[in-house]
């Protein structure tokens, strides 16, 4: 199934007359859940939307490159008059949603970007992480999940980290940007990523985040990450 047949990819998550609209990019896997916390907490600013990756249902084949993902999202936030003037992407999402933008400031948009400890740079995995992150996946699917549902969620997930695997940010976004950054900061290559993003976008913001980069939207986190969100927005006097 194409990107533009498949349904219910764009999910309204908050709504708010007349207020801007913020669009929510997942990270790899691409579950809904870990972003209802965070779409409340901006929901009181902006009618919140969120894309889920092709591929967790049936007959949908996964996108292999960030460049497909983001052209994807793209059409559908074109073809729905939904262009965001806020964008948060975290770790996957957060490439997709640079993509994204650079596409959008070339037909004169230049949302908000917010990335939540994402790397420009191509995936390099550690040892055994890439069987955590399925482990942690099957697990968040429960017990009973259905087997096809399961395989579904896992060959998304090993399309992706192949597209992280083969990604590299080249394009300057002119917008402006707030990059949050999980601990340890001087760890897993996130002082070059920073590196590579200050290169990239010349209107960057850069914020420390307490959290690590699997546990950012947990409760005892999302306070600091909405509340640097809201900071970043209101120094542009939204």
């Amino acid at each position: 199934m194409t990107a533009a047949a498949a349904p219910g990819r764009l999910i309204r998550m908050a709504r708010g007359k007349d207020r801007p609209r913020c669009l929510i990019l997942p990270g790899a896997g691409g579950g809904l859940t870990p972003y209802l916390q965070l779409s409340s907490a901006l929901g009181g600013t902006h009618s919140v939307d969120f894309v889920r990756p092709l591929g967790l249902m049936p007959d949908e084949e996964p996108e292999t490159t960030v460049a497909q993902m983001a052209a994807s999202v793209l059409g559908i936030v074109e073809g729905a008059a939904a262009v965001p003037q806020l964008v948060v992407g975290w770790s996957l999402g957060g490439v997709v949603a640079w993509e994204l933008c650079v596409r959008l400031a070339e037909d004169g948009h230049r949302p908000d970007l917010v990335i939540v400890d994402s790397s420009p740079l191509p995936r390099v995995p550690g040892p055994g992480e890439d069987e955590e992150i399925r482990d942690r996946m099957t697990a968040d699917l429960g017990p009973k999940a259905d087997p096809r549902t399961v395989g579904r969620v896992l060959g998304t997930l090993a399309a992706q980290a192949a597209a992280l695997a083969g990604y590299a940010a080249g394009t300057a976004y002119p917008g402006r940007v707030l990059l949050l950054v999980c601990s340890p900061y001087d760890g897993d290559g996130r002082e070059a990523a920073v590196r590579r993003w200050r290169e990239l976008a010349p209107d960057l913001e850069v914020v420390r985040l307490d959290a690590g980069h699997y546990d950012v939207f947990e409760p005892a986190h999302l306070p600091q990450v909405a509340a640097a969100i809201h900071e970043f927005q209101n120094q542009d006097g939204r």
